[in-house]
């Protein structure tokens, strides 16, 4: 993508394999790990564990999203005991504040809805309470609020979509 220039449309594909090294780059950049409710940089063989059992898991998803060939963010969804499925997002430090997290999770959203594991189940999104940016951008895309709580011990927004 060349700055100043509007990116192409972010489009979606699965993980594969060979995604672990650039999902691992992405969740240690400072301020991924700023946002998150475990701020502390994630080990190679953590994240190696974390991440195959995600791709093999029939109940989750990590979608990466591109503009054009450049990757820019991924979305993980995650469907838990109750039918509910959490997501999140993260968009690369290197293409924040271009409106692609927006597109990101348009596409998941999209996505979700011709997927029969997750179409026509509730969403939730848990959002660090100082995450002005993110909690904007789930409220912007049909989110809502549903209650402040304490995430892994840091507080949260839980933000909820009941119709992808």
């Amino acid at each position: 993508m060349t700055p100043g220039r509007r990116p192409e449309p972010v489009t979606l594909r699965p993980a594969t394999a060979d995604d672990g090294d650039l999902l691992l780059g992405w969740a240690n950049e400072p301020s991924t790990r700023a946002a998150s409710f475990r701020p502390e940089r994630i080990g190679a063989d953590a994240h190696r564990r974390w991440f195959l059992e995600r791709l093999a898991s029939p109940s989750a998803r990590l979608l990466i999203g591109s503009a054009g060939t450049t990757p820019v963010g991924v979305l993980r969804l995650e469907r838990d005991a109750d039918g509910s499925v959490e997501i999140g997002i993260s968009v690369a430090d290197a293409v924040r504040g271009r409106g692609l997290g927006r597109e990101l999770l348009s596409a998941g959203l999209a996505s979700i809805r011709g997927d029969p594991a997750f179409a026509g189940r509730t969403l939730i999104a848990r959002v660090r309470a100082d995450n002005d940016v993110s909690i904007h951008l789930f409220l912007g895309a049909g989110f809502e609020a549903r209650e402040q709580s304490l995430c892994h011990g840091i507080p949260c927004i839980v933000l909820e979509h009941s119709e992808p």
